[in-house]
């Protein structure tokens, strides 16, 4: 097994030097680092994190806390797989900063069990991890016991604390679904949400009538409604019902908004069914880019992207800042807004 001093001798420096460059301290030029960091990978070297945690006095890990892994089955019923993706985004970003993520899961159910959470802090602590990022699999509101001494972030999720988090941002993604409809010529704008009941479900209906009346379309023109109930074993229960009404309006949408992109397909489907076709009868547009539902629909769905993954990035840099002592910039809750993906599901209003 390589030593330090066996990297010292290859790169041509001191073992203090390689020392400094495992810990990623300051001052280290450009060539040392490199010139260090090729000869560590040439021998294999594995720094004892025991040492180093001795001499520096942190663990070098970061606490992730989920319910990714025992919800599975529960997250095959939601698009979007929130704590797995935000997971890849904390992942990357922790690598990039020389930190070790370590991710532990809290059990059971969609919110957050309070005794499972409370031991998985006490678990993290005596593993002296840096900071703890708790990520939710949807938008919501949560309470989680007191931590003392560790800095926490939230991910997907807000409290009534005041801790800081980062969380989409619903609204400013559903009213990029509303101007690119209006932009394509479409004045009757159906809307099928999530669940009210959820932080999504009433932020981004809210964010669709503002839309629509910030563009002067007649509300009574585009009825809005609610396809999911998170409640229910089957939560898009509520969807058929919901799009039967929409469309035995006298005057029938031109373009249908859902909730997200299960229930945009699983709409497109029942429309085709009953003789109406997409986009040629009517546009549909979906919610969170989940790619494999959107590339494989007929026609391909287009959507606005939930940034998981960059909430997840945003996140671990949020966290590093708090552990370095640095007050949150700005509001204590950031929003991240997902971009719009524009597909075959909604062409020009004219074009149809």
């Amino acid at each position: 097994m390589a030593t330090i001093h066996d990297v010292a001798q290859l790169a041509g420096v001191s073992i203090k030097t390689v020392s400094r460059v495992v810990n990623r301290e300051p001052r280290i030029s450009p060539e040392t680092f490199e010139k260090v960091s090729r000869a560590i990978e040439m021998l294999g070297y594995e720094p004892h994190r025991g040492a180093r945690l001795m001499r520096s006095g942190k663990s070098g890990l970061i606490g992730f806390i989920t319910g990714l892994f025992s919800d599975i089955e529960v997250a095959k019923t939601r698009a979007g797989l929130s704590d797995l993706n935000i997971l890849r985004g904390a992942q990357l970003a922790c690598s990039a900063a020389g930190k070790t993520l370590l991710a532990a899961d809290i059990g059971t159910g969609a919110r957050p069990q309070t005794d499972s959470v409370a031991q998985l802090l006490k678990t993290f602590a005596s593993h002296r991890v840096e900071g703890i990022l708790y990520a939710a699999p949807y938008h919501q509101q949560v309470l989680l016991p007191a931590v003392k001494d560790t800095p926490l972030l939230l991910v997907n999720c807000h409290d009534l604390a005041g801790t800081p988090a980062v969380v989409p941002d619903d609204e400013r993604g559903q009213a990029r679904v509303v101007d690119h409809l209006v932009a394509q010529g479409h004045r009757r704008i159906g809307y099928i949400g999530v669940d009210e009941n959820m932080v999504a479900g009433r932020l981004r209906k809210a964010a669709f009538l503002a839309a629509c009346q910030r563009h002067g379309l007649d509300l009574d023109l585009c009825p809005a409604r609610t396809g999911s109930d998170i409640r229910e074993r089957d939560p898009f229960l509520p969807l058929l019902p919901a799009l039967t009404q929409i469309l035995q309006r006298p005057q029938r949408p031109t373009a249908l908004c859902l909730g997200n992109d299960v229930m945009a397909l699983q709409t497109i489907r029942e429309l085709e069914a009953l003789g109406i076709h997409v986009p040629g009868d009517i546009a549909v547009i979906g919610y969170d880019n989940d790619e494999v539902i959107c590339e494989a629909a007929r026609p391909r769905l287009s959507t606005v992207v939930l940034p998981y993954f960059e909430m997840g990035q945003l996140a671990v840099r949020r966290l590093l800042d708090l552990m370095a002592g640095q007050a949150p910039a700005g509001e204590v809750r950031s929003r991240v807004a997902g971009e719009l993906v524009v597909r075959d599901s909604v062409p020009p209003l004219a074009a149809r």
